[in-house]
């Protein structure tokens, strides 16, 4: 059992470590703003995409692709600004990512910066950059059954009835990375 003074100092070293991390996260709170919150995304308008369409099986019944590219939950997006100084600012956020039946969207951390220079009491130049690390957006495949011909294979869902043979279908397949999502701008500003 540990003595009476040893807990004491225990306690000590604990609050020396928590207070400073109490003041800093305080801080943060203070400095940071929300700058977005959004529903979808590009990637989620590129499932929206390829949701337009359909055929017919070889018994007659209609496949709409609309019904593979329906989120359960859309992206969502969450961007926040952490101001450091007068003239320099921490973007960053997190995109939850989104899932429909042929089709995902993984989660993703955004990143950036905006940096505003006061050229004049009446005009600033603004530079912003923010990335997302994450975020990519995978198409799946599709087992079809082509019958006595072909057997079952893996095929790209909305190419499945397509001319083209089963596995040359996989190369169309939609993959995009989510740092496509990077954006770079530049503001002028000038107050009358």
């Amino acid at each position: 059992m540990a003595s009476r003074g040893a807990t004491w100092r225990a306690a000590c070293v604990v609050a020396a470590l928590w207070l400073p991390a109490t003041a800093k996260a305080q801080w943060l709170l203070e400095e940071t703003s929300l700058l977005n919150l959004s529903f979808g995304s590009s990637r989620s308008a590129l499932a929206q995409g390829l949701s337009i369409g359909g055929y017919e099986l070889a018994d007659g019944t209609p496949v709409r692709f609309a019904d593979w590219y329906q989120p359960a939950l859309p992206d969502l997006n969450l961007l926040f600004l952490t101001r450091i100084n007068r003239d320099f600012g921490i973007a960053w956020g997190f995109a939850t990512g989104e899932r429909g039946e042929k089709y995902s969207i993984q989660p993703g951390l955004w990143l950036g910066f905006v940096y505003r220079l006061e050229l004049s009491r009446h005009s600033s130049l603004t530079f912003s950059a923010l990335t997302l690390l994450g975020g990519d957006f995978s198409e799946r495949p599709c087992l079809a059954d082509y019958g006595p011909i072909g057997g079952i294979q893996s095929v790209n869902c909305r190419l499945a009835a397509s001319t083209l043979p089963p596995a040359d279908t996989l190369r169309f397949l939609v993959n995009a990375p989510g740092f496509n999502e990077t954006r770079f701008s530049i503001r002028y500003e000038i107050r009358f």
